[in-house]
């Protein structure tokens, strides 16, 4: 019997042994199996995800030496390292940051379409500021939202200038009321005051089709909406932006209503930009500004103190010429000469 019971223990042993499920040795390979794979992907996940963060980084890095190249007018310079970007960034592997070089790209075709191929580098504009929104939403990311409907916006309205569509003004006022909807003044001022500039130049571009005096109204408005938060010492640059928009505005007005206290209007807004634009630190918008001044003096010397006022405008377009010459900026320097020709021909 005991011979018997051993020699069927044994065969239950054998079995058992083959039967897997409850073999250590089977537990002890699998579970080691288990914890080596969940080690492998912990292993892979801390690597790729650390790659993955290295490569940021240096994305980071190229997009802030872009944005400073911007700062100092060589936007050409900076859309070689966006465009650079864009080709190694997909929407779907990191989408905040391709959002971020999308927008950044479309700010660097606006400011190319400010100096040459003006229609083609702002349709280029326009696509990237919405390949940005697509994932810029209202929901997930409000403020970056609000600052890419205001740059769509703004070039919807300088497409404008290149087509004479007002559709695209249309495009224009609802991109920069979907920015306004999050740029309040309260929570936001700085943005909420670069719509209002934008959205002041818009109406400045809409009076040219109808109702000249009205939105040219409602453009003084947003522009002096804009200098409330906009101020010398807080914004010293977009302070001087808005004075410059304020000033044509105000010239514009002139050729509609009162046109002398349009014009001292124009003059005074014009010198309060130049408080900022100096000729050593913004050359470009010193001699834009001036050629404007030169301008306003022109058609205030119709009106009063003509001699005075001609000489005032010859010097400020003596001015303009320092920067824009016939061999750097000749389409600049042809315009103020024939600026400046005029304001002589206005002294006989």
């Amino acid at each position: 019997m005991k011979k018997a019971s051993n020699k069927k223990s044994s065969k239950k042993k054998t079995r058992t042994m083959k039967s897997g499920k409850n073999n250590p040795w089977f537990i002890g390979t699998v579970g080691g199996l288990i914890g080596a794979f969940l080690v492998g992907a912990v292993l892979l996940y801390f690597f790729g995800h650390r790659e993955q963060q290295i490569y940021r980084a240096i994305f980071m890095t190229s997009i802030n030496n872009a944005d400073r190249l911007l700062e100092k007018n060589m936007a050409e310079d900076a859309l070689t390292i966006y465009n650079d970007i864009a080709n190694k960034v997909s929407a779907r592997q990191d989408p905040e940051l391709y959002a971020t070089v999308k927008n950044g790209q479309g700010v660097c075709y606006y400011n190319v379409a400010l100096v040459r191929d003006k229609e083609d580098n702002l349709l280029k504009a326009i696509g990237a500021f919405q390949k940005a929104l697509k994932i810029r939403t209202i929901e997930k990311y409000s403020d970056d939202y609000a600052a890419t409907q205001n740059n769509l916006g703004n070039a919807y309205r300088t497409l404008f200038e290149v087509k004479d569509n007002e559709e695209n003004l249309t495009k224009a006022f609802e991109a920069f009321a979907e920015a306004l909807k999050v740029y309040t003044r309260e929570q936001y001022p700085a943005g909420y005051a670069a719509t209002q500039n934008n959205l002041g130049a818009a109406y400045g571009s809409l009076s040219a089709v109808r109702d000249k005096e009205g939105n040219l109204n409602k453009a003084v408005q947003a522009f002096q909406e804009a200098l409330k938060i906009r101020t010398i010492e807080g914004y010293p640059l977009g302070y001087a932006t808005t004075q410059n928009n304020l000033g044509n505005t105000y010239r514009a007005l002139a050729e509609v209503k009162d046109k002398r206290g349009n014009l001292f209007k124009a003059v005074k807004a014009f010198k309060e930009a130049l408080k900022v634009y100096t000729l050593n630190a913004y050359p470009l918008d010193y001699a834009a500004t001036q050629n404007n001044l030169g301008n306003a003096y022109t058609t205030l010397a119709e009106v009063q103190d003509k001699e005075e006022n001609v000489a005032k405008a010859i010097r400020a377009f003596e001015e303009a010429l320092k920067v824009y010459t016939l061999g750097k900026y000749p389409a600049h320097f042809r315009t103020v000469t024939t600026n400046m020709e005029q304001a002589k021909a206005n002294m006989k």
